[in-house]
């Protein structure tokens, strides 16, 4: 069943993200502003890791996020790892978790602590 509605919305800014531009379509793409947003640097990325992991105490939050900053500086795999750890886990078991991910290939390749 198809619907129109009439109506409008003021005041209303879209932000969108993309890993790869060049993938969306034309008429997509020309309808939104391009930014390019340069890398973290080690320091901003370990900031934001220990936002993403206020769960964990802070040496372990930063910890993480100075060992995939080493790797590739994903922020989701900061997330993933800190979704795996409890409160009172420390180095050793972030240490279990990035062997782990190394052993069995999963997108988080080379860590080894």
């Amino acid at each position: 069943m198809h619907r129109n509605y009439d109506f409008e919305i003021r005041g209303v800014k879209v932000v969108a993200t993309a890993n790869d531009v060049n993938r969306l379509s034309k008429p997509l793409a020309s309808r939104f502003r391009k930014l390019h947003l340069s890398k973290y640097t080690r320091e901003q990325f370990v900031q934001v890791a220990g936002k993403e992991c206020s769960k964990l105490p802070r040496d372990t939050a930063e910890m993480i996020g100075e060992e995939v900053f080493k790797v590739d500086g994903s922020v989701r795999d900061v997330i993933s790892i800190s979704k795996l750890l409890k409160r009172y886990d420390g180095p050793e078991e972030v240490r279990e978790i990035l062997t782990t991910f190394n052993k069995y290939g999963t997108e988080v390749d080379d860590y080894i602590l």
